[in-house]
């Protein structure tokens, strides 16, 4: 019985743990949940790096990015999934620029209008796909950001 008890705590700890570091992706999910429609292009296994309220996540590879006739849909891959509800973020919503996260690449931080407390920080070349379905509706500019990069990796 003992043994039991232990492993529902284990399983509880463990369970509030992930919960707590899903809690940027859960803000996000909060703010534009929602059905995007028809699929026009996707991306699988992709990385990407939430930053804002006070720390970050690395999502590496684990990421879909699916681009839509009015937005863009992130998801993370089912295995990895808890707490991870997929959203969906109007081309309008987003505003992004270069950045230096990832040493080995290009990088763009994204951010969304409804949720400026949490940056996404992208592969350039992610940024620059998404924002060639957008029709002019994103903005992704060559400047740094205007308050600095957020990304020190």
């Amino acid at each position: 019985m003992l043994t039991v008890f232990g492993q529902v705590i284990v399983a509880l700890l463990l369970g509030g743990m992930l919960r707590a570091n899903a809690y940027r992706w859960r803000y996000l999910a909060k703010i534009y949940a929602g059905d995007a429609g028809p699929v026009i292009e996707k991306r699988n296994m992709r990385s990407a790096v939430l930053i804002g309220l006070g720390a970050f996540n690395s999502l590496k590879g684990i990421i879909t990015i699916t681009v839509h006739e009015r937005g863009v849909s992130f998801r993370v891959m089912p295995l990895f999934a808890l707490f991870h509800h997929p959203f969906v973020v109007p081309y309008s919503d987003i505003r992004g620029w270069k950045t230096t996260w990832y040493l080995d690449a290009r990088s763009s931080e994204l951010e969304f209008r409804c949720a400026p407390d949490v940056k996404l920080v992208l592969p350039a070349e992610d940024a620059e796909w998404i924002r060639s379905h957008a029709d002019h509706e994103m903005t992704l500019s060559d400047l740094r950001p205007p308050q600095g990069n957020v990304g020190q990796g």
